[in-house]
């Protein structure tokens, strides 16, 4: 992911820090510092060190809380491909369950471990004088409490609203059940910015995240659940012209003018080694199309597909790295190409193909 690197690995899991998170640690190292307890350091010397450490800490407990939600996701044979700490939080990038109350489970244990560590931080907070170590467990209790009662609102896509959406999904189809969630998870973003506004413009920059995220979580269902069961190689064009990177820039035009297609894998004695298209050949001046190769100018370190990967994982791989199209490769060998419109055509026929699907009870119901 774009300006995120790894920091460790748990159970298999990669751990991923977005260079985002450096910038609010000093924002909560400073709060912390001026604020008394049970928030804050304010009463002791070297509040800044505390508020600091207490800064930092938030994501250690904002890792466990992920931790919650992949360990047990993994508990029940769902895939977890990273857990990501950002500027506002952390995000486990976690397959979609088939099985509500699966989502239902997996999306409730994060809060309750939280909430759990904030009782546990509580209990030992109690003491006659005001300790350092004291203060540092009222803060932890302090941070995991608003971290577990924060999470369970049923604000989509947080914690809450995935467990609103899994109680939803199983008494309704999942797409419908997906869109009333992030439409109750929209209306609590712009009631907590209104809020931020008389408050904290702190509000306001989570509900803005709030917002956009419950956007792309409803487009990112819509496509997963729309090419369920799809592969590359149903979707894919198999008749694929390729192209050397020895060939010229003039070349390559005339070829696209012929065959009409505006992106070509490039192939070098049967090996893929880059992809060119039409944006690539604008960028090429005119007058040195007769002099400038393929090779010089082509996308490298493509990371082709096979025929028998998942349709809508491609889907994500074009738009996460802005490409027109992605090779499909068998055998060491190109076998087609997979283009935006290939797949965004396939969306369209099959939205329309399954607006009946098959209800909680096994009916068929409309979308």
């Amino acid at each position: 992911m774009a300006w995120s690197f790894r920091i460790a690995t748990v159970r298999g899991i990669p751990i991923l820090i977005n260079i985002t998170l450096f910038l609010i640690i000093p924002l909560f190292a400073f709060v912390f510092a001026i604020s008394g307890p049970p928030i804050g350091f304010a009463t002791v010397p070297n509040a800044y060190v505390y508020g600091t450490i207490a800064g930092i800490m938030i994501f250690v407990f904002v890792l466990l809380h992920e931790l919650g939600h992949s360990l047990l996701a993994m508990r029940y044979g769902i895939e977890v491909k990273s857990i990501t700490l950002y500027l506002i939080g952390g995000v486990s990038a976690i397959e979609i369950p088939t099985d509500p109350k699966l989502e239902f489970r997996t999306a409730l244990i994060g809060p309750l471990v939280s909430l759990g560590l904030g009782a546990l931080f509580l209990a030992l907070s109690f003491a006659p004088t005001p300790t350092v170590p004291n203060l540092f467990l009222q803060n932890f209790a302090y941070i995991n409490l608003v971290l577990g009662g924060f999470n369970i609102l049923p604000a989509f896509p947080m914690d809450g609203g995935r467990v609103f959406r899994a109680w939803l999904a199983s008494r309704q189809p999942y797409l419908k059940a997906t869109h009333t969630a992030v439409q109750v998870g929209k209306v609590f973003a712009v009631a907590m910015g209104i809020v931020g506004l008389f408050i904290s413009p702190i509000l306001i920059i989570i509900a803005f995240f709030i917002y956009i995220a419950a956007s792309d979580e409803e487009r990112q269902t819509t496509i997963t659940q729309t090419l369920a069961g799809i592969k590359v190689h149903d979707i894919m064009t198999a008749d694929v012209a390729t192209v050397p990177p020895s060939m010229t820039i003039t070349q390559l035009i005339e070829v696209m003018f012929q065959s009409k297609h505006a992106t070509y894998p490039v192939v070098d004695n049967g090996t893929l080694v880059g992809l060119i298209s039409f944006t690539n050949v604008h960028q090429v001046p005119p007058n040195r199309r007769d002099d400038i190769m393929v090779g010089n100018v082509m996308i490298r370190n493509v990371e082709p597909v096979t025929p028998d990967d998942e349709a809508s994982d491609v889907f994500v791989k074009l738009a996460q790295r802005r490409l027109e199209s992605i090779p499909v490769v068998q055998g060491g060998s190109v076998v087609g190409i997979v283009t935006q419109k290939d797949v965004t055509s396939a969306m369209t026929l099959l939205g329309e193909a399954r607006e009946q699907i098959v209800g909680p009870d096994g009916t068929l119901i409309k979308a």
